[in-house]
């Protein structure tokens, strides 16, 4: 997705943290402010991102954020990071203010690019939650996706063999738990399910009107999927 399109001199960049120290993941949907340098957020090579006032007022002196056309620009965090793995010209992931004024965090782009694609299905959902895409794109673009949901599907087909899901009761239904990460999906596993790698589209058309999927249920960005074939058939 991304937000911005520029062009600017660029700098090298080596990480001094990992995505899994910064936590990055269970911080997707938290509000952060993007430096804006003339009218463009790429400044040397980077995207500069803030998580508190203080860390901001102090990119802001080292970058020369002043004026016309220079400042804060707000978003999700995960959104900035969709714009250093998804366009051109970024070459790293700079943070202020996770540890006060004592360091900056540096992510090369080639750092986060084991994140790119849950960061990618965490924008489509987080898009499609605030309204901003409709549900049928979101799911198609989710279509490919992998998510972990908590059970395990039936193997083999015989009779006795066991298999189940964890479910959300919903009004009228039940919704199986999905999630974008094997550590998010262990995060909610009170039962002490097996996690298992599913594609959406193949767990959607395997639930279709006995279940519907819900991704990511117990955060605000969550993604329901099938419910209405649920209703119809009188599953769940």
């Amino acid at each position: 997705m991304g937000l911005f399109h520029h062009d600017r001199p660029k700098q090298q960049y080596v990480s001094n943290t990992t995505p899994e120290q910064l936590d990055l993941f269970e911080q997707l949907d938290r509000t952060v402010a993007l430096c804006i340098k003339e009218g463009s957020p790429l400044i040397g090579g980077a995207l500069h991102l803030c998580v508190t006032q203080e860390g901001y007022d102090k990119a802001a002196a080292v970058l020369g954020l002043t004026g016309e056309g220079s400042g804060p620009y707000q978003a999700a965090l995960g959104m900035g990071l969709d714009t250093v793995l998804q366009q051109e010209g970024y070459q790293a992931l700079v943070v202020y203010g996770l540890a006060g004024n004592q360091m900056d965090f540096v992510l090369t782009k080639e750092d986060l690019e084991p994140m790119r694609d849950v960061v990618d299905s965490f924008c489509i959902l987080y898009a499609a939650a605030r309204g901003a895409m409709p549900l049928e794109q979101a799911r198609t673009l989710m279509e490919s996706k992998t998510v972990y949901f908590l059970g395990e599907l039936a193997r083999t087909g015989r009779k006795g063999e066991i298999f189940g899901f964890a479910t959300l009761q919903r009004e009228g239904y039940a919704s199986v738990r999905c999630f974008l990460t094997p550590e998010s999906a262990q995060k909610f596993n009170k039962e002490g399910c097996p996690i298992t790698p599913a594609r959406v589209a193949d767990l959607e058309k395997f639930l279709e009107g006995t279940f519907a999927l819900i991704i990511e249920p117990h955060r605000n960005y969550w993604l329901e999927l099938g419910a209405e074939s649920v209703k119809r058939s009188g599953g769940g």
